[in-house]
C-alpha cells in the first residue's frame, strides 16, 4: 500500500463525534479505498506531541490506550490515537480472530507512517511514539524500515513479540504450515494460530508477515532504531518472558518495571503507568 504526502490532504476534523472533551475524530485516506480513523487532542505548544498505537486486532478505544491518551491529554500533551484499518473502511470495532483477515504487517506499518507524518506536520515537532503490546512491535517495525522518520522517542508498554502468547510454543509449526501453504498453486484462505488467536483466517503470505516478528526479529529491529527506546512492563505481566527483558537491556533498551501491574495496567496501576510515561518523555537521551 503506497503512502504519499497527498494522503494528508484527506484529513477531516469531525467535531460532532468527539468522544472526550477537547478531542476530535480524524479521518485519513490510506489508499486502496480505505479511510483510517484516529482521535486527536491538541495540546500546549511547549509540550511534546504523542502518538499511541494499540495492540493486536484492537482499536483506539482499547482501555489501556484510551486511559493513557486521556490522561496525557489532561496533562497538556497533544495526543493522537489511530485505529489501524486492518483492511476495513473506518474500522471502529476490534476484529475477531475468526474474521477474514486481509491485512498485513506492511499495510499496518504504512498506516502508522502516514499518521506519524501527519502528527509531525500538525504539531510542528518530532513526536514521541508509544505502543501498547504489539503496538510497540508495529512501531519498531516502522522505525526499522524508515530510520530517517522524524521521531523523538519510542516507548513500548507491555511489549510482546509474535512468539509470545498462548501459542508461543507452536510458532515454528505455524510458520512451517504457512510456508508449505505458499507452495500451492493458488494461495487460499486458511486457518492459522497467531498471538492469542487459535483460529485466525487469512492467506499464508499475510500471516507470515506477522509470524516472522518473533523475539529475534524484534531484537534485530530494536538494535537498529536510532532514537532513545524504553520498555515499560508490569512485574505481574504473565505474557512477557523475563529473559526477553534481559536480552532487551543488553541491546541498550531501557526497561522499567512497575510493581504489581499486569499487561493492561488496570485500576490504580494506570496512574503508575502515566507517571512512568511522563518521566520517560521528560528524560534526556537514555539509549
Amino acid at each position: 500500500m503506497a503512502v504519499t504526502g497527498a494522503l494528508f490532504s484527506a484529513l477531516l476534523i469531525i467535531g460532532s463525534v468527539a468522544a472526550h472533551a477537547g478531542s476530535a475524530r480524524m479521518e485519513l485516506d490510506v489508499g486502496d479505498g480505505l479511510v483510517a480513523e484516529a482521535e486527536y487532542w491538541p495540546g500546549a505548544v511547549d509540550k511534546p506531541a504523542i502518538l499511541i498505537a494499540h495492540g493486536f486486532l484492537q482499536t483506539l478505544e482499547f482501555p489501556t490506550v484510551r486511559r493513557l491518551a486521556e490522561s496525557l491529554a489532561d496533562e497538556g500533551y497533544s495526543v493522537l490515537t489511530p485505529s489501524l484499518t486492518l483492511g476495513i473502511n473506518r474500522r471502529r470495532q476490534s476484529l475477531a480472530c475468526g474474521a477474514i483477515h486481509t491485512h498485513s504487517m506492511a499495510q499496518d506499518v504504512a498506516e502508522l507512517q502516514a499518521w506519524t507524518r501527519w502528527l509531525t506536520q500538525r504539531a510542528g515537532k518530532h513526536p514521541v511514539l508509544i505502543g501498547h503490546s504489539t503496538g510497540g512491535l508495529h512501531l519498531a517495525a516502522m522505525l526499522e524500515s524508515l530510520p530517517g522518520l522524524p521521531v523523538e522517542k519510542l516507548v513500548m508498554v507491555s511489549l510482546v513479540h509474535l512468539g509470545d502468547g498462548d501459542i508461543a510454543g507452536g510458532v515454528q509449526l505455524a510458520r512451517q504450515q504457512a510456508r508449505a501453504d505458499t507452495d500451492t498453486d493458488e494461495p487460499r484462505l486458511r486457518r492459522y494460530a497467531i498471538s492469542y488467536c487459535r483460529d485466525y483466517v487469512t492467506t499464508p503470505d499475510r500471516v507470515l508477515s506477522y509470524l516472522e516478528w518473533d523475539a529475534d526479529r524484534l531484537k534485530r529491529a530494536l538494535r537498529g532504531i536510532p532514537v532513545p527506546t524504553t520498555v515499560i512492563v508490569g512485574d505481574r505481566d504473565g505474557q512477557i518472558d523475563p529473559d526477553w527483558l534481559v536480552a532487551l537491556k543488553n541491546e541498550g533498551v531501557q526497561v522499567r518495571r512497575i510493581k504489581g501491574a499486569d499487561h493492561f495496567f488496570d485500576f490504580e496501576y494506570e496512574f503508575d503507568l502515566l507517571d512512568d510515561v511522563v518521566m520517560v518523555i521528560a528524560e534526556g537521551d537514555h539509549g
